[in-house]
């Protein structure tokens, strides 16, 4: 039975033990220490090379910190200090883990993003100043090594790239880490308190390939951050959790892989490439029965994949949690996940790379409320800012801005004007609009950058999409804002479909139309697309949606003048500049174009053909 609140006794017992965590583990490597020092010979990762694989690589606790340790051992003898950083190139597998954490004990580990192009990877280094960089061997799935390869030139910081294999084995340029055995004096026991607000671990967080955003994280935010996501999840010893968001990624390195260290639980990795596997998510509930998992976090869109996928005989009692976190799970894709598990609920959770992850949870054995993301983590200040005032406790609060303070949040970007940016009198600015109610629960109503504003009217996009998942065979749903000449701006939706499914775009369009009952909000177009363009993490990526939505904007209106033979447009979204339109049209037509396409409240460049 679930209840529908913390009392204020729970609370205060939640507070204080955050406060003890905080004080016993003044670094992150003391607090996963704390698992595998209380059973070394229990079992740390199930790895598997493929979803499919038939011989797991399976690692101790013993195996893991030792390599951890080894790897630390490995970096010092390359001279890296507290100061130094060592980039990690790498898909999730054993040495990425160990890899991470033994650079995090001596200088600062900076997992990069896997899909990151060769420039914004030489940008990232040159920010952080890198001295090594670790990534695959040539020939691998993703051509990471190929994307990296004689990049030193570019990077004058860069000592030297080194060789990881992905197969399981944890060895750095054909040397194979032998355990050492003082990770159990090393790890767990620090006195060292100056330690806690040193930068262990800088994560890419946006920005721009001149600009890169790189968020620097201490050990106490990691630390306050894994304690709150174990303590809400509710992570036990020797269960075992899927480890399917990459290690670039708050949720994949702090929510899943630091929890199950600290708790004692089992790393389930079914393949580097996670989520983003299709193989994973056709097979995924005959991979929990023969793995027996007990705890699934993933993003939204991954769970309403896996909703999809018949359970058919597969005895999947073993999976007790499911946690998401990223973006907002929509409602529908929440009911056909519950309704294909047939467990009690999703945990919500939110967060941000600069918060070292959640801030927010459900919490386990708590009953969570429909579209929220559950309530603050211990020592978690929160506040809305809605017309230039600062809105704090006691709740419920107007809707606005969220704003945090407290031991979670980063030591700033590598950027110091960038840092300037983000706060407000101390506070830490999300971007995202919310409101709390009176018992503290948290709904993000949307972010700031996707509130769709047609003629001064302020649509949230989610309403929009909610009512699209309803209609059968939706998958995913997103709504953008559209150009338009009179409006500013009119919401258009896009939809994916799931697997063998065909959709009516007009009996879409017309199911929509009757389901949002603010008419400002009713599209003014759907799309429907063969794939989603989704963001390396999952998230579904809509600054692709407005280029698609300009760009057929654009077209429309040329057409309606005649105008669309003679002239070619393009959407682009370009870091510095953000949306506008590249306009290329025949000399006589090109003035006509540029002055009927500046109606849009969007930039426009036009150019003439020969």
């Amino acid at each position: 039975m679930l209840k529908e609140r913390l009392s204020p006794a729970e609370e205060a017992a939640r507070e204080q033990e955050m406060r003890q965590e905080l004080a016993a583990c003044p670094r992150i490597l003391d607090l996963i220490a704390r698992g595998p020092l209380g059973n070394p010979n229990a079992e740390s990762v199930i790895y598997l090379r493929s979803p499919l694989d038939p011989n797991p690589v399976i690692l101790s606790n013993e195996q893991l910190m030792g390599s951890v340790k080894a790897a630390e051992n490995f970096f010092r003898r390359e001279g890296i200090g507290k100061e130094d950083a060592v980039a990690i190139l790498l898909p999730s597998c054993p040495a990425a883990i160990a890899a991470i954490w033994g650079a995090a004990a001596c200088g600062i580990a900076e997992p990069l993003n896997l899909l990151f192009t060769r420039e914004a990877i030489i940008a990232q280094l040159n920010a952080i100043k890198a001295k090594l960089l670790l990534a695959p061997p040539p020939g691998m799935p993703g051509g990471l090594y190929e994307k990296i390869e004689g990049l030193q030139r570019d990077v004058p910081s860069l000592k030297r790239i080194v060789i990881v294999p992905l197969d399981g084995t944890i060895s750095f340029d054909g040397e194979v880490l032998k355990p050492d055995p003082a990770w159990r004096d090393d790890y767990g026991q620090s006195k060292d308190f100056s330690e806690a607000d040193r930068v262990a671990v800088m994560l890419p967080t946006g920005g721009t390939t001149g600009h890169p955003k790189v968020a620097r994280l201490t050990n106490r935010a990691m630390v306050a951050s894994t304690v709150s996501s174990r303590m809400a999840l509710d992570f036990r010893k020797s269960e075992r959790c899927t480890i399917t968001l990459p290690l670039f990624h708050v949720g994949g390195l702090f929510c899943t892989v630091a929890n199950c260290l600290s708790a004692g639980a089992t790393m389930f990795i079914p393949g580097p490439a996670g989520a983003r596997d299709p193989a994973l998510i056709t097979n995924f509930w005959k991979i929990v029965e023969k793995y027996h998992v007990n705890i699934n976090g993933n993003v939204p869109t991954a769970l309403g994949a896996i909703a999809g996928v018949p359970v058919g005989d597969a005895d999947i009692s073993s999976l007790r949690v499911t946690a998401t976190g990223a973006s907002i799970c929509p409602l529908e894709i929440e009911r056909r996940y519950l309704a294909t598990w047939g467990g009690p609920c999703i945990q919500q959770l939110y967060g941000m790379t600069e918060l070292a992850g959640a801030i927010t949870h459900d919490v386990h054995g708590i009953k969570p409320r429909p579209e929220a993301v559950g309530t603050r983590n211990p020592l978690v200040e929160l506040a809305i800012l809605a017309g230039g005032k600062l809105h704090t406790s006691p709740w419920p609060s107007p809707v606005g801005e969220l704003l945090t303070r407290g031991p979670q949040v980063f030591a700033g970007y590598v950027d110091k004007k960038q840092t300037e940016d983000a706060f407000h009198d101390g506070w830490l600015r999300t971007g995202d609009i919310c409101r709390i109610d009176a018992d503290g629960f948290v709904y993000i109503m949307g972010r700031a950058k996707d509130v769709i504003i047609r003629g001064g009217h302020n649509i949230d996009p989610r309403s929009i999409e909610d009512a699209a998942l309803q209609f059968p065979g939706v998958a995913l749903a997103a709504a953008v804002g559209r150009p338009d000449a009179y409006a500013g701006e009119v919401p258009m939706l896009f939809v994916s479909t799931q697997p063998g499914v065909q959709v009516d775009p007009q009996a879409l369009a017309a199911f929509v139309q009757e389901n949002i009952p603010e008419p400002p909000a009713r599209p003014r177009a759907v799309s429907v697309i063969p794939e989603m363009p989704v963001t390396p993490v999952g998230k579904i990526f809509k600054p692709k949606l407005r280029e698609i939505a300009a760009g057929d904007a654009a077209r429309e209106l040329l057409a309606a003048e005649g105008l669309a033979k003679e002239v070619n447009v393009e959407a682009i979204t370009d870091p510095s500049r953000g949306l506008y339109l590249r306009v290329n049209a025949t000399p006589d037509k090109a003035e006509a174009a540029g002055r009927l396409l500046q109606k849009f409240p969007v930039k426009v460049e036009v150019s003439r053909t020969s």
